[in-house]
């Protein structure tokens, strides 16, 4: 019995131990890491509210990479937006659900790697007795950079104790895990370094010829094959993730649309010259249009004050909504597909522009200036809305627009237009 009692106890005193253990553990946030005394390698393999990116981890056989004791700061989706990340990319199995497995492995290591920083241990909250560096706005340099330097850097964003990360609108849910090497940061969001297709904003020259050398700008031009004016090849040299300078092909006529094409995708089409010119330094011959209006301040067609190109620009005080209007001859819509224009605003402002109509402003488009500079503008004709304005069209509208933009009473507000016409 005695023998019997004493098992009882020691029993007893395990079962103890063990639910103080569990106490201990217990830390519900965390899924039952030790936070103090695990490697950060040790509270994703124990932190049950990330157990898909240690499952990606296992996939892409990055344990012996990740669990060391080098310094770490890694930043860790949550399952939930793992999940929500499976399926927006259409990792989902017959039955539907979001399926991590059905990742291509290569793609997978590369989504590990992008969450992680090596060599040093960051957080954001100040932490007592805890040493670290603080994580600051700035980028970070992750191992996914290390392997492919195409991709882009870990953007990082804190503010007043918030942290985002890649560019997110999303705030981290606001946990960061300390261990023994580093910091386990909890996101709502996964991260991607891929750079996006590229983006042509604007062209140097609204015009061109043979030979001449243009600067696109615009955003992602990483990894760029090709630039094509049509389906020429031109020459070209990428300046900056933001800028391209292209060398105009010896056969360009009078006009062409410019493509940019990376491995990660091809551009919005740019456009250079035009096929109609409705004003150079004149209309076809003419210093007058063929027939014009206008209202709320005058009209100059043959201005030498700003001009883009050539000798002569229209001149227009543009007051507060005012506007003219240039007639021509009657063109066909289906032959163009681009409004080109040319802008020289001596105050920051918008203009509506329109076709055949004046009176209903969601007929037109309105575009932003930047003040004292030739802003050189290709409007599609879809943003003009041309299913609504017929088969043809004999008038261009444009119309003073600086809703919500705030014009110095005290200067005229001058604006400027050369190099008229459709593409």
């Amino acid at each position: 019995m005695k023998i019997i009692y004493k098992i009882k106890q020691i029993a007893m005193c395990l079962c103890l131990v063990a639910m103080a253990a569990s106490c201990d553990d217990s830390l519900p946030d965390v899924g039952g890491a030790e936070q103090n005394y695990n490697s950060v390698y040790g509270l994703l393999k124990a932190n049950t509210n990330l157990s898909l990116y240690y499952k990606a981890i296992e996939l892409t056989k990055l344990e012996t990479t990740l669990d060391t004791a080098d310094s770490f700061t890694f930043f860790v989706p949550t399952d939930a937006a793992f999940e929500a990340f499976l399926v927006k990319s259409g990792y989902v199995n017959t039955l539907g659900y979001p399926d991590i497995n059905l990742v291509p492995v290569d793609v997978l290591k590369q989504i590990v790697l992008s969450h992680v920083v090596k060599g040093v241990k960051k957080r954001v909250g100040k932490l007592t007795g805890v040493e670290a560096d603080y994580l600051e706005t700035g980028q970070l340099t992750t191992l996914a950079n290390l392997a492919n330097s195409d991709l882009y850097l870990l953007d990082v964003k804190v503010e007043e104790g918030v942290l985002k990360v890649n560019g997110s609108d999303k705030a981290a849910v606001g946990l960061d895990y300390y261990g023994t090497n580093g910091f386990v940061h909890v996101l709502d969001n996964v991260i991607s370094l891929i750079p996006p297709s590229p983006s042509i904003t604007s062209v140097s020259q609204a015009f061109a010829s043979p030979g001449d050398v243009l600067v696109l700008n615009g955003a992602n031009f990483v990894n760029v094959t090709s630039v094509k004016f049509g389906e020429e090849e031109a020459t070209f040299k990428t300046v900056s993730n933001s800028k391209i300078e292209v060398t105009v092909p010896a056969d360009f006529g009078s006009y062409a649309l410019i493509k940019v094409q990376t491995t990660f995708g091809t551009s919005n089409t740019a456009t250079v010259g035009v096929k109609f010119l409705l004003y150079g330094d004149d209309f076809s011959g003419s210093a007058t249009p063929e027939s014009s209006g206008g209202w709320g301040g005058s009209s100059d067609f043959q201005s030498t004050v700003k001009v883009s190109r050539g000798t002569y620009a229209i001149e227009k005080y543009a007051d507060a909504w005012s506007g003219f209007n240039i007639g021509f001859n009657t063109l066909n819509i289906a032959d163009y597909g681009y409004l080109k224009i040319s802008v020289y605003p001596t105050q920051s402002t918008k203009i509506l522009v329109s076709l055949n109509s004046d009176f209903a402003d969601e007929f037109g488009t309105t575009v932003t200036l930047t003040a004292g500079q030739w802003n050189n503008i290709s409007i599609p004709f879809s943003d003009l809305k041309t299913d609504k304005v017929g088969a043809t069209f004999n008038t261009l509208f444009i119309k003073e627009y600086s809703n919500g933009i705030t014009v110095d009473p005290g200067n005229p507000s001058i604006l400027y237009f050369d190099d008229i016409g459709f593409l």
